[in-house]
């Protein structure tokens, strides 16, 4: 077989060995990532004109046996009609979404792979 100097034997190779990750790893870096989301989501949720418990309240991560999940409360079950938008009561009209997690996501999605990736590094090596 020929020498491959393209690069992709190298990148194969770094993938392999991120692939090899211990769970335990995978689950602490999965959570100061899921971390660093809510922090950077909370502020962009919408408060409500109501007193009493808001969504911003209810937002929390949560480490599973194999994955991390940041989630709303069950009291707040309704975060996907603030996000998505929705009809009205009475059928006439929509309520626009306001794509809070959607933009944050979008706006942060690439520190927080960079955060994982240097994570998983500086574990790997240490």
């Amino acid at each position: 077989m020929a020498a491959d100097n393209n690069g992709f034997a190298d990148a194969l190779k770094e993938i392999n060995t991120l692939i090899k990750v211990n769970k335990r790893v995978e689950l602490d870096v999965l959570e100061e990532a899921a971390e660093y989301f809510v922090k950077k989501l909370k502020p962009k949720i919408p408060k409500s004109s109501q007193s009493g418990k808001h969504l911003r309240d209810a937002l929390k991560v949560v480490v599973h046996d194999d994955h991390v999940s940041v989630e709303f409360e069950d009291w707040a079950y309704y975060w996907h009609l603030v996000e998505h938008g929705h009809k009205k009561a009475n059928g006439r009209g929509k309520i626009k979404g306001r794509h809070f997690v959607q933009n944050t996501f979008d706006a942060d999605g690439e520190k927080i792979a960079d955060i994982m990736v240097g994570k998983i590094l500086d574990k790997m090596e240490g």
